[in-house]
């Protein structure tokens, strides 16, 4: 049986920009930080081999195979390449940690001190979900169950149309409300010349571990007032606009 405790597993390609912003922001909420390189061509392992020297709950680590892109396509490319799955490359990060919760953080999360309040809630729940900030306010994160019990028989990640999933049997769930990280992903030198665009818009059926309608980009891309106006309607008619941004 793991110990109890939280481990978090970063998946890296190319993220020098803030790779040593993330870890160390998080090293004091983690008991365990496993960084794995997917074939990374910038300085991310220096970097990170060089927090290791004074950090000890850093560990590094390499996963080869190269993964197929999240977007359009991708869960017909990933069953035509099985070694590209992002599912697979996801589960083995989960088989490399120790402790009795796994996290999953990414090398452009910075930390900010409400993100310590999921140590409180590992005794007493398998699941944390949590939200961010994007740094420039766009639609870049979502209350996301990122924390969860490790168990391979209740919680692994599936393939899904856009890109990977966690699907998961548990109950005992905690959602932290207080926002936990700044989200750096817009301001990183490979997006400053191009477009965001939600992966979720262009989805054409539910989320299946959510429930959640994912086609309906279309009320985010109002016009901030006549966006403020839906949400303060739909308040009123006291239904939930937690996915609205």
């Amino acid at each position: 049986m793991r110990p109890l405790g939280l481990s978090a597993f970063v998946r890296c390609k190319n993220e020098e920009e803030y790779i040593v912003a993330s870890l160390l922001s998080a090293y004091r909420v983690f008991d365990e930080i496993v960084v794995v390189l997917n074939n990374s061509t910038d300085r991310t392992r220096e970097l990170v081999e060089d927090l290791m020297l004074d950090h000890p709950k850093i560990r590094l680590l390499d996963y080869p195979n190269e993964c197929v892109p999240a977007g359009v396509g991708y869960h017909e490319k990933a069953i035509e390449n099985p070694d590209g799955s992002l599912a697979r490359y996801y589960n083995w990060c989960l088989e490399q940690t120790t402790f009795s919760h796994v996290c999953k953080w990414d090398g452009d999360m910075i930390a900010i001190p409400t993100f310590e309040q999921v140590k409180e809630a590992l005794d007493s729940y398998d699941v944390v979900a949590f939200d961010g900030h994007d740094v420039l306010g766009e639609y870049t994160t979502d209350c996301e169950s990122r924390i969860f019990r490790y168990n391979p028989q209740r919680a692994r990640y599936v393939d899904w149309d856009l890109y990977e999933i966690l699907e998961h049997d548990y109950h005992k769930l905690r959602r932290i409300d207080d926002k936990c990280y700044v989200h750096m992903k817009l301001v990183k030198a490979e997006w400053v010349h191009r477009q965001w665009q939600c992966p979720n818009d262009l989805a054409t059926r539910s989320v299946p571990h959510t429930g959640r309608v994912v086609d309906t980009g279309f009320v985010r891309k109002l016009a901030s007032p006549v966006r403020k106006l839906l949400k303060f309607v739909l308040v009123k008619a006291g239904l939930r606009t937690r996915n609205m941004r």
